[in-house]
């Protein structure tokens, strides 16, 4: 089941402006995701609730002037910063949406702008949007075939990590109320959905043990959006 949209376009109306120092220590495992999905020049990627946009160089840094970036948020106030960091890095060849995950459509844009469809998608500290299988339907679906996968965000820590693991797990679950309205559906585990969609799927666990990059494979199977 998808989050609290509402919830989340508020608490980002409060957090925008501060949003890239307040997340500063996890700039490090964002890059590590980007890292895992081996992007090559001229690629076409999308940026999975973007946010702010902090993903935006790097990706263009890889994917060069010939490659394409599509981007979209739910959050117009995340988007409003994100949009000037575009301004400041004359980007050309970025496409940035303000949409929910279950509506984002970049298939008009794609066939207008004669560009490939999205070989890599980048699923950066998405929680919510994960845990919706009508965002994953029309998400996946707008990919190539076997387009490259990879995710980070938070987990709580494992059970077996037992008793550290309540507290810490306790302390997780507060600090993320502004960041997650879905908590109670596989924090644990919160790739689970997104799996199902993909091959030669593997995580691995970031310090200090709740942060993770995961990357995978669209089954070649996976069928169209509508």
């Amino acid at each position: 089941m998808s989050g609290n949209p509402g919830k989340s376009v508020a608490d980002y109306r409060l957090l925008a402006r501060q949003y890239d120092h307040t997340t500063r220590r996890i700039n490090r495992v964002r890059l590590d995701a980007i890292d895992a999905l081996a992007l090559r020049p001229g690629e076409v990627v999308l940026d999975v609730a973007c946010g702010t946009g902090f993903s935006f160089a790097p990706i263009l840094e890889r994917i060069g002037p010939r490659g394409f970036l599509l981007a979209f948020d739910h959050s117009p106030d995340l988007l409003e910063v994100a949009r000037s960091r575009i301004a400041a890095g004359g980007w050309s060849n970025v496409l940035l949406v303000e949409a929910s995950a279950e509506a984002a459509d970049f298939r008009a844009e794609i066939e207008q702008r004669r560009i490939a469809r999205p070989a890599a998608a980048l699923f950066s500290y998405v929680h919510d949007v994960m845990q919706s299988e009508a965002a994953l339907d029309n998400l996946l679906g707008q990919l190539a075939p076997e387009a490259r996968v990879a995710i980070t965000g938070t987990r709580l820590w494992p059970r077996t990590w037992w008793p550290l693991c309540v507290p810490v797990n306790a302390y997780l679950y507060a600090t993320h109320a502004q960041f997650i309205t879905n908590r109670g559906e596989n924090f644990h585990r919160p790739w689970a959905k997104l799996e199902r969609h993909l091959v030669d799927f593997e995580v691995h666990a970031r310090w200090p043990g709740w942060r993770y990059v995961a990357r995978g494979q669209l089954r070649s199977a996976e069928p169209d959006g509508p």
